[in-house]
């Protein structure tokens, strides 16, 4: 790897006039030299053996060094497969942590049921998460004891587990528990959703408009578009610069398919806050919403942190 970590620093991926080169240079070295000392004799590189070498969180914060392995052939990069390895990774987590709880063997029943049945890690551990949250008002009592108290207190705290506990509770029965049944939500009518819609769009505009941290008015700018313009968060997240035309007087947003022109005063916050030009100061990479290092998109996963308030903007301040 010693070969590939000069083939790198010689390629320009990290410019040396940033006052961030010498600590991300260092960084990439102890990558390279970790992927050594896991396979000293490596050949072509896969997905699986980078993952085991540096993990999730070290592969994201040497994206570069992962690109131009890429780009190069030495590594087969599957960015589908690190996702499975992730969602692996937190189920696991899920279970260790949850290990001596009196419901321990019913949860690791459970995932292997969910795995038997080939559902993929992320349905696994949403179905967990869900099942956690109804065992949580259970407590410590034995799973007979489990009633549709218990699942109402758990579904008004976690409306969104509706859909995953429905799995969870036939396999309840299947192990002897009771035969519970979910509640149907009472549907909105089309006026309510209409009503909610706008309250959402008033509140996240306002938010928009002072916002703690750039990563939060790009999440916030992000959730606008999708629900104003009835866009699935993706399409959204995928937006190239070069799907944006900018004029004196508009900007339209994917020209050839949707042709969405933006309205004053979006769309002057759109131009702030989107990565709409390739400036100098514009990280590498074609998206409008680029993720750290820009060589590939911001994911639901950065959304969701952005907006929880636990991220604090390390970058220039607002």
């Amino acid at each position: 790897m010693s070969g590939m970590f000069i083939a790198f620093c010689e390629s320009g991926r990290i410019p040396l006039d940033n006052g961030l080169a010498a600590e991300r240079i260092a960084r990439t070295a102890d990558a390279c030299r970790a992927i050594a000392v896991r396979d000293p004799t490596y050949g072509r590189l896969t997905t699986d053996a980078v993952h085991a070498a540096l993990g999730a969180d070290g592969a994201r914060r040497v994206a570069p060094l992962i690109a131009f392995m890429s780009d190069v052939g030495v590594l087969d990069w599957d960015r589908t497969r690190l996702q499975v390895l992730i969602e692996n990774e937190r189920v696991d987590a899920i279970l260790t942590a949850h290990r001596d709880s009196p419901h321990a063997s019913l949860l690791r029943r459970y995932r292997d049921s969910l795995a038997a049945r080939n559902r993929k890690p992320i349905t696994q551990r949403t179905s967990l998460t869900a099942a956690l949250a109804l065992l949580a008002e259970l407590g410590d009592a034995p799973l007979g004891d489990l009633s549709q108290r218990h699942l109402a207190r758990a579904l008004r705290k976690s409306p969104g587990h509706r859909a995953a506990l429905q799995g969870f509770l036939s396999f309840v029965a299947t192990q002897g528990g009771p035969a519970l049944t979910s509640p149907k939500p009472r549907p909105l009518s089309p006026v309510a959703q209409e009503k909610r819609l706008r309250a959402e769009i008033k509140a996240w505009r306002k938010r928009l408009a002072k916002p703690r941290s750039a990563g939060e008015a790009r999440a916030m700018l992000i959730l606008l578009l999708a629900r104003i313009y009835a866009l699935p968060m993706t399409r959204v997240l995928t937006l190239r610069r070069d799907e944006i035309v900018v004029t004196r007087n508009s900007v339209t947003l994917w020209p050839a398919a949707e042709a969405i022109a933006l309205e004053e005063p979006f769309a002057s916050t759109f131009l702030r806050w989107a990565r709409w030009t390739s400036g100098w100061s514009s990280r590498p990479g074609p998206w409008a919403f680029p993720g750290r290092h820009g060589h590939q998109p911001l994911s639901e996963a950065a959304i969701a942190y952005h907006l929880s308030g636990k991220a604090k903007d390390q970058a220039k301040k607002l």
